[in-house]
Order: structure tokens, then C-alpha cells, then sequence
């Protein structure tokens, strides 16, 4: 998302694992569990709890140290996932991801006439009274193809009537803050479709201190360690206005955001032989973030900002996951995850 120089990022480096230093960081971190397990286990459930909090914080601290090993975060991350405080509630559902797998329970609805815009890559749906998108949706997964060269301009998208030029961000104080990240596309999708990241259909004014910091770092995150974790990730994410107030607005009207959501959603398929065109079977568990729009560091833990997927929904108009029962969508929409993955 954020506009960088070309340089070997530490994420980059990250996925570049050594095999024998991997297996020796595993048996270091496994020992390690094996004694906090057995505190935990024979512990009063509110001890439990409590354990498993400072070994959160204790975990947090080391894998999103820059200096920690690739090798450590590697299995740090696998052992965060087995605490219950971190692995949040997994829902179990029948899912139907439509729009060649890019949206997973449906694509988000809304009382606003949006303009749906379908890419290689990822999904949109376009506000043309604001000039923005009002959500994107893509999924990721491990890379299959090496970064691209970064293209050199933004286009205006001609399937909307504001065909919004790169120009409208000149001077304008405000990054062209991509939602559907170009480096994310480039590897899971190829060339073609990273190019279609640089469509201003898929852009919306961000203060560079959130874009090339917080809002990077969690792209980062999810493309280069979600991934890994889960195998296919998807996510929604979009800009947020606040209500009752008059906005400030750059270039051709577009119209600057209050804020920032992030849904980032995992599914296992446990159907073994669904019958065709039927949901399939699965467990799905999702957190969503509300970033402010402001300068806010990479280092910044991300777990401040998580929110209820309700909240989102009250703050947007957007309704997520439509496809979804009634009774699944309260149980994955209602409460905040307890602490970022």
C-alpha cells in the first residue's frame, strides 16, 4: 500500500527460512510450552487466563521484535494460535465464497448505490459520491509469483463516472493509500493484476504517517505471516466517515476518511463431499480493526484498534458476511476478538 523505495523488506527476509535453524528455534519454543502448559493445565480457570495473557505479551514482544529470527516468529506465531485467548471463537458455519473465491459469505451489501467493480485480483465496490471505494475484497494465500516492479503511475478507472486522476492527490498532503495492496496482488495474482492495484478506484487519501507505518506493517503481516499460518486469507477493508459532519476533500471532490476498517477472516473447509452449488461445511473465525486516521507507527500492537464487525457495520452501513445465517452472523459479528493474530 504504502509508496517505498525497492529494498529487501524485513517481512521479505522473513520468508526466506533456514531448515535446521527452523527445526532448533521449534524444539526452543516447544520446550517452552511444555512447561507453561503444565502450569496452565492444573491452574484455576482465572490463572488460566491470566497465563495465557502474559505469554501473549511475552510472545508479542518477541516476534514483532524486527531483531527476532525469522525462524522464532515462524513458530511463535504457530504457538500463539493454540492459546484460547489469541485463537478468539472459531464459528462453525456453511460458507459460500462466491466471486472467483475473492469474497467469503457473501459480498458485503448497502443501502448506497455502489458501482461493483471486479478485478483480477480483488473486488470493489466504488462510491461515487464520496470518489472513493466504499469496500475492497481480495484473498491472499503463499506467494506463487516473485514481486513485481512497482508501476510507476496511478490510472483513472473508466468504469466510473468520476474517473478520478492521480493528479487530484497533487499537494494535496495525503498518500494515494492503496486497499487492495499492490505487493499482496503482485505475488498471489501476477503483473497483470498488480497493475490493477493502481487503479484509483482502489485508492483513498491516507495520512503517509498511517500508510507507509501501521496500515503497511499489517499487510505485511497478513500476506507474509497470515498466510503461512492459515494457508488462504481473505480480507475486507474500506474507509470510514464519521456521521453529522461536513469533510475535507481534495482534488476532483474526493473525500477524505475519519478512519480505516480491517476484517481479516480464515475458513476450514471440514466438508468431505458437499453436494454441488451447497455451502460448504466449515469453521470461520474473523477480527476486524478500526484505525483512526492519523499517524500511527509500525511498532503500534494492533490489538488497541480490533472492534466489533457490529461496529463497523453501524459506522459504514455495510452489512458483511450477508450470506451467512442469522444465528452464525451474531456469533462472528458481535463481540471484538480478544487479541490480534
Amino acid at each position: 500500500m504504502a509508496r517505498s523505495k525497492t529494498r529487501p523488506s524485513a517481512a521479505g527476509r522473513r520468508s526466506r527460512m533456514a531448515p535446521r535453524r527452523l527445526l532448533l528455534c521449534g524444539v526452543f519454543v516447544i520446550a517452552l510450552l511444555g512447561g507453561v502448559s503444565l502450569w496452565h493445565r492444573f491452574a484455576p480457570p482465572a490463572t488460566q487466563e491470566r497465563i495465557e495473557a502474559v505469554t501473549l505479551d511475552v510472545i508479542d514482544l518477541l516476534r514483532e521484535n524486527r531483531a527476532t529470527p525469522k525462524e522464532v516468529v515462524f513458530w511463535l506465531d504457530l504457538l500463539s494460535d493454540k492459546i484460547p485467548l489469541a485463537r478468539g471463537k472459531t464459528i462453525a458455519s456453511g460458507v459460500t465464497i462466491e466471486s472467483n473465491t475473492m469474497v467469503l459469505g457473501g459480498t458485503p451489501a448497502s443501502s448506497q448505490n455502489l458501482d461493483f467493480l471486479k478485478n483480477k485480483g480483488y473486488l470493489a465496490g466504488y462510491d461515487e459520491n464520496r470518489r472513493n471505494p466504499a469496500w475492497v475484497a481480495y484473498r491472499v494465500f503463499e506467494p506463487k509469483y516473485p514481486g513485481g516492479k512497482r508501476p510507476e503511475k496511478f490510472e483513472p478507472d473508466p468504469r466510473t463516472r468520476a474517473k478520478v486522476t492521480s493528479s487530484a492527490y497533487t499537494n494535496s498532503g495525503y498518500d494515494r493509500g492503496h486497499m487492495a495492496p499492490n505487493r499482496a496482488i503482485a505475488v498471489c495474482y501476477g503483473p497483470e493484476a498488480q497493475l490493477e492495484t493502481f487503479l484509483m478506484s482502489n485508492v483513498v487519501p491516507q495520512r503517509h504517517g498511517l500508510n507507509a507505518a501501521f496500515w503497511e506493517s499489517m499487510e505485511a503481516r497478513v500476506i507474509e505471516r497470515h498466510t503461512r499460518r492459515f494457508g488462504q486469507v481473505w480480507i475486507l477493508c474500506g474507509p470510514v466517515y464519521d456521521a453529522g459532519k461536513s469533510h475535507a476533500k481534495i482534488g476532483s471532490g474526493v473525500t477524505v476518511p475519519d478512519a480505516f476498517f480491517l476484517i481479516i477472516s480464515t475458513y476450514k473447509n471440514t466438508s468431505s463431499d458437499p453436494a454441488a452449488g451447497a455451502p460448504s461445511q466449515g469453521l470461520m473465525r474473523a477480527q476486524a480493526f478500526l484505525v483512526p486516521h492519523r499517524d500511527i507507527s509500525a511498532k503500534e500492537d494492533p490489538s488497541k484498534y480490533l472492534v466489533s464487525i457490529r461496529e463497523i457495520e453501524r459506522r459504514t452501513g455495510l452489512d458483511f458476511f450477508p450470506l451467512l445465517s442469522s444465528q452464525v452472523q451474531e456469533a462472528l459479528e458481535a463481540q471484538p476478538a480478544k487479541r490480534a493474530w
